[in-house]
């Protein structure tokens, strides 16, 4: 017969719910953390983390290609694809195996190995375990959403967790998707040597960035990535030692047809919560599927809180863990704090890379009048240096309050400039705060100038 235990605490999920597992552990709680796959979630093991360790690489190659535009005329001898796949699954180890320790060094912390469910009101079956909290925090991620395509299950596919595994890259590859990983996976496999094909059923890459960002960004991309939007697959079938997929251009009518050695699926992320039985515990999930949260991250069942991709609101780490610490906080306190998704920025790993926060220009002005700067790489001396053609910026700001309310950008060293806007952004700010002093000549100077050309 199984084991049946009380716990203060029940974390389903080792990614951002590890925070809130920790911080009940040494606080004193009883605290039963479960996870069935690879402990540490998502980002170290299947996303954001591993996936960079390769994406690296693939734009060292890319600026070495592209060092011609400012003199230099470099050769790539030769790439190394096995050691660039061991790198990343070392450092993936070494971070399983300190969660691992982790588990094992934590007082008031036992850790269940195994697929949860839920059987009641915050109880749970894990294993041959049922565990009941007094507070039960839902950390369970999301994975791949593979759709109904004609064929699917008849031939084999890579997903974002399967690329990872490969030892070897293919000659060619069609990626079906548009969205920030089908990109960021377009750039790897393209910089080292695959002839790579995106096949995107929406009329643009990215269609959650500003229209502006993609027209430039798909630019630079399609010098070395076969680009078809506006194609809604429709079959897909093994021919000739490789994949054929078979679509239909939705603004000619007409039938497509692309072919490749590999076929990858990057149509977005599904919450993992569809697996826990949760209307046994009373607790509601949204049209998507993702776990339903208050902005205090709570579910409709009482002391039951929702975090990360498991809900939906903000499928990155970076808000996960915020959200972690929010929800441990409200589920302590009395002085209640709300998920602020304003200022959750996120970012494309592409080459150029592109990062965004805030609203856009659509959402901006939807319910209110806005003002609008932008500036290109080349109107700074380091972009001119850089002979840096693709970067620009945009920042959007309240016209009656001045508040910044947005800022998207594509360029090298995107995700690291947006930072300041991110931060005003967080403490509603207004576009007077970055015109504080930047280095000149650098980058950085890109935010300067969009407060300069403001509304021109």
């Amino acid at each position: 017969m199984g084991q049946e235990r009380d716990y203060d605490v029940v974390v389903i999920g080792s990614g951002a719910g590890s925070y809130i597992a920790g911080k009940a552990a040494h606080t004193g709680h009883s605290v039963a953390l479960i996870e069935k796959g690879p402990l540490g979630g998502t980002c170290p093991n299947s996303g954001c983390i591993p996936s960079k360790m390769i994406f690296y690489p693939a734009e060292v190659a890319t600026l070495i290609r592209e060092a011609e535009k400012v003199g230099i005329h470099a050769e790539i001898t030769g790439i190394d694809v096995a050691l660039i796949f061991e790198r990343m699954r070392r450092d993936r180890e070494r971070r399983r195996d300190i969660a691992r320790e982790w588990t094992v060094q934590t007082d008031n912390l036992d850790f269940f190995e195994a697929k949860a469910r839920f059987v009641g009101e915050r109880t749970l079956q894990a294993g041959d375990a049922t565990l009941t909290g007094e507070k039960v925090f839902n950390a369970t991620g999301a994975r791949p959403a593979v759709p109904p395509i004609e064929g699917l299950d008849a031939v084999e596919y890579l997903t974002n967790e399967t690329a990872l595994e490969l030892s070897a890259l293919p000659e060619s590859i069609i990626i079906v998707g548009g969205g920030y990983v089908a990109i960021g996976y377009a750039h790897f496999f393209s910089s080292l040597g695959t002839a790579t094909t995106v096949i995107q059923r929406n009329v643009r890459i990215l269609p959650e960035e500003e229209p502006w960002l993609t027209i430039r960004l798909t630019a630079a991309l399609s010098r070395r990535i076969r680009i078809s939007t506006g194609i809604e697959v429709a079959s897909v079938e093994a021919a000739d030692g490789g994949v054929l997929v078979r679509g239909r251009d939705q603004s000619l009518g007409e039938e497509r047809e692309f072919s490749a050695e590999r076929l990858m699926i990057a149509t977005g992320r599904r919450s993992n919560a569809d697996t826990l039985d949760l209307p046994r515990a009373g607790i509601e999930t949204d049209d998507h599927g993702f776990v339903a949260t208050t902005p205090y991250l709570e579910t409709s069942a009482e002391g039951v809180w929702a975090i990360g991709d498991a809900n939906g609101k903000g499928m990155f780490r970076h808000a996960a863990n915020r959200e972690a610490r929010l929800a441990w906080h409200n589920a302590t306190r009395a002085d209640k704090i709300a998920m602020d998704y304003r200022a959750v920025p996120h970012a494309v790993f592409c080459y150029p890379p592109v990062a965004s926060v805030g609203l856009s220009e659509e959402e901006a002005r939807q319910s209110r009048a806005i003002r609008v700067g932008r500036a290109a790489y080349l109107d700074t001396a380091k972009g001119i240096a850089m002979a840096e053609e693709t970067g620009m910026a945009s920042l959007i700001v309240d016209a009656a309050t001045d508040e910044v309310l947005g800022f998207h950008i594509v360029g090298p060293g995107a995700p690291e400039i947006i930072q300041e806007v991110v931060n005003v952004i967080a403490r509603r700010g207004t576009w007077h705060e970055l015109e504080t002093l930047h280095i000149h000549p650098a980058l950085s100077e890109v935010v300067q100038r969009t407060v300069e050309h403001l509304d021109e």
